[in-house]
Parts: C-alpha cells; sequence; structure tokens
C-alpha cells in the first residue's frame, strides 16, 4: 500500500515540477502549453506531468554530480534535494495558483471528466446525442483499464535476474548502506578508487537512494514496485497522447483501440529487439524508460511541431527538456536521443528546403543540433574516459 502511495506521490512531484516549468501561471504567454488548462478534460494534464517528470530529473542532476564529484554523502545529497523541493514546490503554487484553482473549482463541479468519456459525442451526429451513453465507449475504456492492470499485475510480480537489473537495486542498496554516491561496486561490494563514467552522469538510480533515505522505503520496493508502475503508467499515458493526437480528440474510441492495440503488442511482441522486453520484464532499468518514455515523448512533439509550423518555439523547448533528462535516465540515451533527433527532423529540413524555405531548413538544423548537444557531449566525454583521457577520482588525489 505504501508502495502504491508513493507512486501518487510522484506524479504529483511531476504536477509541481510541470506547472513551474510550462509557466502555468501566466497561461497567454506560454509557447510551450498554449491552450492548456488544468480543468480541461484529461488532456493537456498529461503534457504537464510529461514536461515536469523531465525536467524533475534533470534538476536532480544538477544537485547529484557536483556532490557526487566532490566524494559528499547520499545524505547530504538528500538534504539538499528536500530543500530544493521544497521551493519548487512553494513556486509552483504561487506561479500556477489560476489553474490550481480551476481544477479544484472543476472537482466540486461534479464529474464533468466522465461524463464527457461516456457520452456519445462523435463527428457523425455532431454533438445531437450527448445525452446517450455510448455503451462502446465504457467497454473500451474498461478493456484498456484491464489490460493496464494486467500489465501492472505481472511487471509488478515478476521475477527479473539480469545483472542491469541487479545494478539499478544493487547500487540504490549499496548507497544507503554506505551512504556514498557511486563509490563502492554494487555487484561486490568493493571500494572503486574511480567512477565508472557509464552511470557517473545517468543519475537515475541516486533518486531512487534519496527517496530511499528520505522516506524508509526498501530499495527494492522503490525500483521495483514504485519507479516501475510509474513507468508503466507513464509509458500508457503516453500512448494516450500520440494516439489523441493522431486520431484527434473527438475519436476517442480509435485511441482506446490504439492503446489496446499496444497492450497487446507489449505482451506478446517482446524479444530483445524491441521497447516492450524492458516494459514487461527490466521495468528496474532507465533503459526502460529510455525505450518507453523517452523516445515516444520525442515522437510526440515532433508532431506538435510539425503541426505548430512557426509556432513551435515552445515545444523545441520543450523537446530540449527531454532531450536533457534523458541524460539522466540511461547512458544509452546519450546516443539514441541524437539518433531519433536525426530520423525525424532532417527529413523536415530537406523538405524546407525543397520548398526553398532556407531560413526555416536552418532554424531546424540549428534547434535539432542544440537539442542534441546535451547527448553528444556526454557521449564524447565517455568515448574520452574509454580512450583513457581523464578519470574521476573517488578521494582526493
Amino acid at each position: 500500500m505504501i508502495g502504491f502511495l508513493m507512486v501518487a506521490v510522484n506524479f504529483i512531484l511531476y504536477v509541481l515540477f510541470g506547472i513551474l516549468v510550462t509557466g502555468m501561471g501566466s497561461l497567454k504567454k506560454s509557447e510551450i502549453m498554449e491552450g492548456v488548462s488544468l480543468a480541461s478534460p484529461g488532456s493537456k494534464v498529461s503534457e504537464i506531468i510529461l514536461a515536469g517528470f523531465f525536467f524533475y530529473y534533470a534538476l536532480f542532476t544538477l544537485f547529484a554530480v557536483p556532490v557526487t564529484y566532490r566524494w559528499r554523502p547520499l545524505s547530504m545529497l538528500s538534504n539538499l534535494w528536500c530543500i530544493a523541493v521544497a521551493v519548487v514546490t512553494v513556486l509552483s503554487l504561487i506561479v500556477g495558483r489560476k489553474r490550481y484553482a480551476e481544477a479544484v473549482r472543476t472537482l466540486v463541479a461534479g464529474t464533468r471528466n466522465i461524463r464527457e468519456l461516456v457520452i456519445r459525442s462523435d463527428d457523425k451526429d455532431n454533438g445531437k446525442n450527448r445525452d446517450k451513453i455510448n455503451s462502446s465507449m465504457i467497454w473500451f475504456a474498461a478493456a484498456v483499464i484491464v489490460l493496464l492492470a494486467i500489465e501492472l499485475t505481472v511487471v509488478l510480480y515478476s521475477y527479473q535476474f539480469t545483472l542491469d537489473a541487479a545494478y539499478y537495486v544493487a547500487n540504490v542498496t549499496t548507497s544507503l548502506q554506505t551512504n556514498s554516491l557511486n563509490i563502492y561496486d554494487p555487484y561486490t561490494g568493493d571500494w572503486q578508487d574511480h567512477f565508472e563514467m557509464r552511470y557517473f552522469f545517468a543519475t537515475y538510480p541516486l533518486q531512487d537512494a534519496v527517496m530511499c533515505y528520505v522516506t524508509g522505503i526498501p530499495a527494492l520496493i522503490q525500483t521495483k514496485i514504485i519507479m516501475a508502475s510509474v513507468s508503466i503508467l507513464l509509458t500508457n499515458m503516453l500512448y494516450y497522447m500520440i494516439g489523441r493526437e493522431l486520431f484527434g480528440e473527438g475519436r476517442r474510441r480509435a485511441v482506446f483501440l490504439m492503446m489496446a492495440f499496444a497492450g497487446l503488442v507489449n505482451f506478446f511482441f517482446s524479444t530483445i529487439y524491441t521497447t516492450s522486453t524492458f516494459l514487461t520484464t527490466r521495468t528496474y532499468e532507465g533503459k526502460c524508460i529510455l525505450g518507453n518514455v523517452v523516445l515516444p515523448a520525442i515522437f510526440y512533439i515532433y508532431i506538435k511541431i510539425i503541426r505548430a509550423k512557426d509556432k513551435a518555439c515552445g515545444w523545441w523547448a520543450f523537446l530540449f527538456l527531454v532531450a536533457f533528462g534523458s541524460t539522466v535516465i540511461s547512458n544509452s540515451s546519450n546516443m539514441l536521443v541524437p539518433a531519433a533527433l536525426g530520423v525525424l527532423f532532417v527529413p523536415v529540413a530537406v523538405r524546407q528546403l525543397l520548398k526553398r524555405d532556407i531560413k526555416g531548413a536552418v532554424l531546424t538544423v540549428v534547434r535539432m543540433g542544440v537539442c542534441m548537444l546535451p547527448g553528444l557531449i556526454l557521449m564524447l566525454t565517455y568515448v574520452a574516459y574509454v580512450h583513457g583521457k581523464f578519470v574521476f577520482y573517488t578521494y582526493p588525489k
């Protein structure tokens, strides 16, 4: 029960961080979330959560890396992060006070969101049958909920034995027992004379250690139940967001059908070559979030940028936030995220060139390059480390 309560706490934190970074207090001035309202039925809140998730980890790594580099203890990082979260919470409540008030008024007003979910409002009848219960809509929604519940049950009760999965649990446990950060080998417990750069900037496990230190939750509960559940819920939220963007707000049946299909694919197309493997059997790992949250988020923002055309500046900022935040999740993102950005946006620039839109093509390439920078810089840093160009020791030297 405590584990599932902490899942809710995580999403509350993402909302708080998301509202701060998207500037919800000045909605008309916000380009990223233009037209967003916490009171809107089930729509733009997902974008706030998504932005908050990546902002949360991006900000965390700015605290974690310096503390780790200077050999400071986990307790110090935990105290600093608690202060940072408190500051962000206060600022978020101030900045987003208008949106919180709208959300409260919506909840008090009744079940408007649920009613709009089950009442027929297809384009064919132009809203004439809005008072008629849409039984097929209920069945679609129920099927998706059942599928999500099965997915959570299978993942949370499965036994995972890969070395990477063991690392994510052992790293948190080792940090807690030694009150240190990446100084001891999680597999053996032996002291390391230098930091392993493969994990130095990927501070995702350290955040788990901080949560365990602050709350007293065991490392296995934090990694296997709490963050695994968060990963699955974020993944399905992105399925909904992408489906809604592709099929439109009024085609909810198509959206739910896409979610159901994606769920079936995750269950029955789980191979080493798909992200389904990480979602269903390796949910401990940062690679699970990379494959099932980061890359779909990039694709979602790509759709938004294409449709926004000349008004996409804010969405590009959102994309940079995702690209920077992904470097915290997994070291693999340093290669995959720039590659994904190139696959998506190079054709956009070529198309603009064919239309003789030189300015637009140059702007697209420059923005794409800026979004690639965090991953490319860390990838080159790791290559330099592998070739012996530098090393960060775990003791003063």
